[in-house]
């Protein structure tokens, strides 16, 4: 019997860390490619499908075949994907998921997310404060799970973060209701350190963290 193509291993001479994302789609996958060096095929297989689906969600080829992989190759990614990669899968399923689907993955980036910010925090404050300077400067630093420290200024982690979760809740109108008068008065509070990360973006769309 063949062996499964789709479990060949990539080859290469070391994997890649933390590529950045390129504006054109098919370089972006070739490139992220080397991430996947020593791994099964569709590790790479299944982040090109997700980034695909970042780009346009309703994609519905992509859409089959992320599934389609998540769910025979379960093991394999669970065995080779870093917290990193893991959570895009959650990321994805909160974009095009049923709507427990969505919920549930909502919840484990919301956890996620908050420890890495948590990170971010403790690498840009001096004595005991946000340094907003040293926001500005995009410091980088490895957290666990093969991520890094939000990247405040260039980056659109929280602001994506957000979005899903005014999505997600948007779907329950007593709840929804509840969430906006919670941003309401979020938004006036000067002591919330996600409001002065958001400030620091250079980005005027991404600088309200309680849209």
């Amino acid at each position: 019997m063949s062996q499964d193509p789709n479990l060949e291993i990539i080859q290469g001479n070391s994997p890649a860390r933390n590529l950045n994302r390129l504006h054109n789609m098919e370089e972006n996958i070739k490139a992220v490619r080397a991430e996947f060096i020593g791994k099964p095929e569709v590790c790479h297989m299944l982040v090109a499908e997700i980034i695909k689906l970042r780009r346009n969600p309703a994609n519905q080829t992509a859409r089959e075949e992320f599934w389609d992989l998540l769910n025979i190759y379960t093991d394999v990614i669970l065995e080779h994907y870093d917290v990193r990669w893991l959570l895009s899968i959650c990321d994805t399923i909160v974009d095009i998921g049923s709507e427990l689907k969505s919920a549930i993955a909502m919840n484990i980036v919301q956890c996620v997310n908050g420890t890495n910010l948590h990170h971010s925090i403790l690498v840009n404050a001096v004595d005991g404060n946000i340094d907003i300077n040293k926001l500005r400067h995009e410091i980088k630093v490895p957290t666990w799970g093969g991520m890094i420290t939000a990247d405040i200024p260039n980056g659109d982690m929280i602001h994506n973060m957000m979005n899903r979760l005014d999505a997600v809740i948007e779907q329950e109108p007593l709840l929804c209701k509840i969430w906006c008068r919670i941003k309401d008065i979020g938004r006036e509070e000067s002591n919330l350190v996600m409001n002065h990360f958001c400030k620091a973006s250079n980005f005027e769309h991404q600088r309200k963290y309680f849209k």
